[in-house]
């Protein structure tokens, strides 16, 4: 099975106290690279969550947003009790020193800088991990099937141009004894303008035929364009990650082709490698999508 790098999936959690809302979306990149935003809460947690994608995900560039909401106070207030205790000696000191009345209360206390501390609560990571962990799993999955369901649809139309290149291919095949014969017929044409009727030496003929047929076959490069083909098809049917293969062996399709044309010299031929580096064009476009 073919795989698209493009798929998006998202679930909504919730229990009594929390709900968590998680959002992947994944588009074509040469590596696995993975953005993520998360709770403050949860940031500890993000090598975790990077796993949990490699294992269904080996290439593509992933974004994935988790945003959570709870009952739970998102700080707790502590007093800073050090602290408060040598505000207290403090004063009490500059009483006793200056012969002050040294009754200290807990208003005159409470509005001293920094006797309050706040504590991110804790206890939210522990209520939403779980909670996390099953929305990305119900995301994850929905992205995957999106990725494989836009996969299978990319493979359908590979698979048809592969079909119409093959066409191509057997077009050229054809056309190639022709191809000869012509070029053939011309060279003898203008070698008899130049001797101008004069009769033609059997060798020397038979000597440029040769040269002309060895300059003109393209016959090596047509096996060759054939047989990349059939590993391109074979590379579909094994599936999997196959973007990086297919768009080598694409490579090695245009260059035949662009030495067919060379050679053959012949504007049907040359016809028939346009639209053969047409479709290899459009396949390049779709393999990039691939995994």
């Amino acid at each position: 099975m073919l795989v698209s790098m493009t798929g998006f999936g998202q679930a909504d959690v919730s229990s009594r106290s929390a709900r968590v809302s998680v959002e992947i979306r994944t588009v074509n990149h040469r590596y696995f690279d993975i953005s993520s935003k998360l709770p403050k809460a949860l940031l500890h947690r993000e090598h975790e969550i990077k796993e949990m994608l490699k294992e269904k995900i080996s290439r593509g560039r992933i974004s994935i947003s988790v945003t959570a909401d709870t009952e739970l106070p998102k700080y707790n207030v502590a007093i800073n009790v050090p602290l408060m205790e040598q505000y207290i000696d403090q004063l009490r000191k500059f009483a006793k020193k200056h012969a002050l009345e040294s009754d200290i209360d807990i208003d005159t206390l409470a509005t001293l800088p920094e006797v309050f501390e706040l504590e991110e609560n804790e206890n939210d990571s522990e209520i939403l991990w779980p909670m996390v962990k099953k929305g990305i799993k119900q995301a994850l999955t929905a992205c995957v099937k999106m990725r494989e369901d836009e996969g299978k649809a990319l493979e359908s139309d590979i698979r048809a141009r592969i079909t119409q290149i093959n066409k191509v291919i057997k077009k050229v095949e054809k056309r190639a004894p022709k191809v000869m014969a012509h070029h053939s017929a011309a060279l003898k044409e203008r070698l008899n303008k130049i001797m101008e009727g004069a009769r033609v030496d059997r060798d020397r003929w038979m000597t440029e035929i040769a040269l002309l047929a060895d300059r003109l076959d393209f016959t090596e490069e047509t096996t060759r364009l054939k047989s990349h083909m059939s590993q391109f098809k074979a590379c579909l049917d094994e599936g999997g990650p196959v973007s990086k293969k297919l768009t080598y062996l694409l490579q090695e399709i245009h260059r035949e082709g662009t030495t067919i044309a060379s050679k053959a010299a012949d504007a049907e031929v040359v016809e028939h490698m346009v639209s053969l580096k047409e479709e290899t064009e459009r396949l390049r476009e779709q393999i990039q999508n691939l995994e």
